[in-house]
C-alpha cells in the first residue's frame, strides 16, 4: 500500500502561496495518479498514468513540464484495492456509494471512476495576464466552466477525512480526463449510469512544505481557511 505524496496545503493555497515552487520531478517518486495546479494558478492539473495534463480555459490541454514547478499537488501509486460496478452515480451520492463497501470517514483514499458520464461538469481557470499578480478570490471569479454530455472518461481524485481538511480539500476532490486525454478540468457536478468505481486506502500521507521566504512570511488566517475551501474547491 502506497503513500499520499504532497507538496504543500490546501489551505497555503487558499491563504494566497500560489507561486510555483516544487519541481515537479521531484514529487513523481513513481506515482502514476493524482492532482493539483499549476503556477499562479494558471491550469487544472490532472496526472494519470504517470502524465500530469494542464487544463487552461482557453487553450487546449497540454501535459506539464516534469522541472515545472508547482505551488499545489497530490500524487500516488494507484493500484486498487477494490473495484466495483455500480449505477446510476452522481456527485450527491458518490459517498453513500462508497460506503457500501467501505468506511471512510476516518482513512484517506484514492478513488476512481471510469465509463461514460452522461453529464460531467467542470471548471478551468483563465491564465493570468503577463506581468499581473492575481490572488485566489480572482482566479476563482475568473473560471470557464464546461458541460460535456455523453463523453467517455474518468474521475481522478482522492477522499480526505474532514479532520484533515486544511491539508487536502475535504471529502471528494476530483479532476476529470477524458478517454483521448484531450479534455480535462476540475469537477463541479456529473452523473453516470453506470460506472467502475475503484480505489485503494492509503496509510500515510506525506507533505512537504513550501521552504520559501514568502511562504515563511505568509499571514493565514485560519478562521476564513474552512469557508474558502468549500467556497472555491467544492
Amino acid at each position: 500500500m502506497s503513500k499520499i505524496v504532497q507538496f504543500s496545503t490546501i489551505g497555503a493555497l487558499m491563504a494566497g502561496h500560489i507561486q510555483g515552487e516544487q519541481a515537479f520531478a521531484r514529487l513523481r517518486c513513481g506515482c502514476n495518479f493524482g492532482l493539483g495546479c499549476s503556477a499562479d494558478l494558471n491550469g487544472e492539473l490532472t496526472i494519470f498514468d504517470g502524465t500530469a495534463y494542464e487544463g487552461t480555459a482557453g487553450k487546449t490541454l497540454k501535459t506539464l513540464d516534469f522541472e515545472a514547478r508547482v505551488p499545489f499537488i497530490q500524487l500516488t501509486d494507484f493500484k486498487p484495492e477494490q473495484e466495483y460496478l455500480i449505477e446510476h452515480v452522481h456527485h450527491k451520492n458518490i459517498y453513500e456509494n462508497l460506503k457500501r463497501f467501505t468506511q471512510p470517514d476516518n482513512i484517506f483514499l484514492a478513488v476512481s471512476l471510469e465509463g461514460v458520464f452522461e453529464q460531467v461538469t467542470f471548471r478551468r481557470p483563465y491564465p493570468s495576464a503577463e506581468g499581473h499578480v492575481r490572488d485566489v478570490k480572482e482566479v476563482a471569479a475568473s473560471q470557464k466552466i464546461d458541460t460535456h454530455q455523453y463523453i467517455a472518461g474518468r474521475l481522478i481524485g482522492f477522499w480526505t477525512p474532514e479532520i484533515f481538511g486544511r491539508i487536502a480539500v475535504p471529502g471528494f476532490h476530483f479532476h476529470f480526463l477524458d478517454e483521448s486525454n484531450q479534455i480535462s478540468g476540475h469537477v463541479l457536478e456529473f452523473y453516470m449510469n453506470q460506472a467502475q468505481l475503484a480505489f485503494e486506502e492509503k496509510q500515510t500521507i506525506e507533505v512537504t512544505n513550501p521552504s520559501s521566504k514568502s511562504y515563511k512570511d505568509l499571514k493565514i488566517d485560519v478562521s476564513l481557511l474552512d469557508d474558502m475551501i468549500q467556497k472555491i474547491e467544492k
